[in-house]
């Protein structure tokens, strides 16, 4: 199938045992906006590839988000990665924020199959190190970034990622983002608006142009 052969193509997996394994044992399923893969607290039965789409993922804490990082296509979350390496409970959630379409792979092969193949060593060897990168960075903005700052660079990061300028994100939204409430996020887009950075609309905003 295409989605087998961009990603054996994309992880350079070439070992043609492997590729045989990988379709014997998994499962490609495309699954709708807004739906769990992972849940904080449950066992992980499958790793998920994402091939198509994208997926958020946040840990929880008294109703209080803390958003991690993405996993968009051909990547997978290195924390439900680390948990198939454990046996243990996902210390995370995880959801589809567009029609995804990922590749299922039952967490009793992704160890083993780390001692055997070289191309998928190499895998989840980066798959490690870029989330590290991903997690270091989350950690850095909200260790010595003001909110303030961090919410005027999310809102120009969504800009260059939807190449629009009008954001469809409602406060409520924005704060579970930024991992604050949605009074601060209200307070401070107003401040925003009086200094001619933004223009709100109903469940949106619109960063203009400097």
């Amino acid at each position: 199938m295409q989605e087998y052969d961009q990603l054996f193509k994309t992880l350079h997996i070439v070992e043609p045992l492997l590729q045989e394994e990988i379709k014997k044992v998994s499962e490609i399923v495309t699954i709708p906006p807004n739906n769990y893969i992972v849940e904080q607290e449950k066992y992980i039965k499958w790793l998920a590839l994402v091939i198509k789409g994208r997926v958020r993922v946040w840990q929880e804490n008294e109703e209080r988000q803390i958003l991690l990082y993405y996993v968009r296509p051909i990547e997978t979350c290195v924390l439900s990665l680390t948990a198939t390496f454990r046996d243990c409970k996902s210390t995370v959630y995880a959801k589809t924020e567009t029609e995804t379409t990922i590749v299922k792979i039952p967490v009793r092969y992704v160890a083993q199959w780390s001692f055997v193949y070289k191309s998928w060593n190499t895998f989840t060897t980066q798959s490690f190190m870029s989330s590290y990168d991903d997690l270091l960075e989350s950690f850095k903005k909200l260790a010595f970034h003001k909110i303030d700052k961090r919410l005027y660079s999310y809102l120009e990061e969504q800009v260059m990622q939807n190449q629009t300028q009008i954001i469809a994100l409602s406060h409520s939204q924005l704060a579970k983002e930024l991992g604050t409430t949605r009074e601060v996020i209200s307070k401070i887009l107003k401040q925003f608006e009086l200094d001619g950075k933004v223009k709100l609309h109903f469940k949106k905003v619109e960063l203009l142009k400097k």
